[in-house]
């Protein structure tokens, strides 16, 4: 690769890179609540996993992103440096773009454990380099051996991130990740933070007008469960949940009763609920009964 192609692929990587962290950090940002939750929350609602995210993705999903020879061939000769964003957008508006079909490959690569050979770490050039979570895991308090030994010479057993990020969880107070919850993760990026600002400022004032108007300008009963049932199924896998979560904590009505019968409504049996809405039910359940006012009549 010539001088000035390597430094239009590092144009590239760099717009790529704040690209994919500032859209999924504002998303992660929209998603936690302001108010102080009732017990612990999923990790993408949780500040300490938050901060810990960037570097994870930009040791461990990124050189396998950037590795993907469909990736490279975006960069052209596009100008990244003056017009780069601009371009990079068009390209993450196709919903079957190579910058998604390698960041899920990533993620899909490193979540499980799996067996490695002495040497595959040198002759797969997909990967990042051996030892790269236990190095980032071990910085930040959390370390776990990436390598188990499997006999002499035979290379050993790679943990996966969801076990690394499951034994995170313990440290940094956010609650275990479910195995499929690497879903999650493929999908934050294709959230554009706009349409999720949308979403919580919908549900605010929907909240607002049913439970706070005046009676002649208050909306009917139930337009708030309406809205949080809409945008939770419109937005991609778990994240409409995550917002629901986010009512339960940050608005006054959307209480354990409330969220009590809108779990009970979104599926035929509490235990499909459950299964359906994971993070919900857990945190419905810490939740507390809200307190009952008693009038005192004067005589």
């Amino acid at each position: 690769m010539a001088a000035n192609e390597n430094e239009r692929f590092d144009q590239f990587a760099a717009v790529l890179t704040t690209e994919l962290l500032e859209r999924t950090r504002k998303n992660m940002e929209l998603l936690a609540p302001e108010q102080q939750p009732r017990s612990r929350l999923p990790f993408i609602q949780t500040p300490s996993f938050v901060e810990f995210y960037a570097d994870l993705v930009r040791v461990g999903i990124l050189p396998v992103v950037l590795s993907r020879r469909p990736v490279r061939s975006i960069v052209g000769d596009v100008d990244w440096r003056r017009e780069g964003r601009e371009y990079l957008l068009t390209v993450l508006d196709d919903r079957s773009n190579a910058v998604f079909t390698a960041w899920d490959y990533a993620w899909d690569s490193l979540w499980d454990e799996r067996k490695v050979g002495a040497d595959s770490a040198a002759s797969n050039a997909a990967k990042p380099k051996k030892g790269f979570l236990s190095a980032l895991f071990g910085r930040r308090n959390a370390a776990k051996p990436e390598t188990k030994p499997a006999g002499e010479g035979e290379g050993g057993v790679m943990a996966g991130l969801h076990s690394m990020l499951t034994e995170l969880g313990e440290r940094r107070g956010f609650l275990p990740l479910f195995h499929e919850d690497v879903r999650i993760l493929k999908g934050m990026p294709r959230v554009k933070p706009g349409r999720l600002a949308q979403a919580w400022k919908e549900i605010s004032q929907y909240h607002h007008q049913e439970f706070y108007m005046d009676e002649k300008e208050q909306a009917k009963p139930g337009v708030t469960s309406d809205c949080l049932q809409k945008w939770h199924y419109n937005l991609p896998d778990k994240i409409g949940e995550f917002l629901v979560i986010k009512a339960a904590v940050d608005l006054e009505h959307v209480n354990k009763p409330f969220i009590g019968k809108y779990i009970r409504q979104s599926a035929r049996t509490q235990e499909e609920a459950e299964k359906g809405m994971p993070y919900l039910s857990i945190y419905w359940k810490a939740m507390s009964n809200p307190a009952i006012v008693h009038q005192q009549h004067s005589l």
